[in-house]
């Protein structure tokens, strides 16, 4: 692939070349759209927090049938079951 890069792209490579003349443009490059790529990957990955108004709604919605669900058959569990094991 061939790519041209602006008077300005050029001359943040020459920068970056002068301060690590041991790297290769082309290891430049590859460092600085790695870097953009990951931090375009966690952007995308954090959303947004809900306004109150969205999270009752959230609530609401997810709570809509709770009512049908049906109760669990047997007995339910209680403190004392759950420790009964430990002195």
């Amino acid at each position: 692939m061939q790519v041209t890069l602006t008077p300005h792209a050029e001359e943040l490579l020459c920068d970056a070349l002068a301060r690590d003349p041991d790297q290769s443009p082309a290891q430049i490059l590859e460092e600085a759209l790695a870097e953009r790529v990951e931090r375009q990957t966690a952007a995308n990955l954090v959303k947004p927090k809900r306004t109150r108004e969205e999270f009752d709604a959230w609530v609401r919605e997810f709570a809509a049938y709770s009512d049908k669900i049906p109760s669990m058959p047997g007995e339910t569990f209680s403190r004392a079951m759950i420790y009964e094991d430990h002195n």
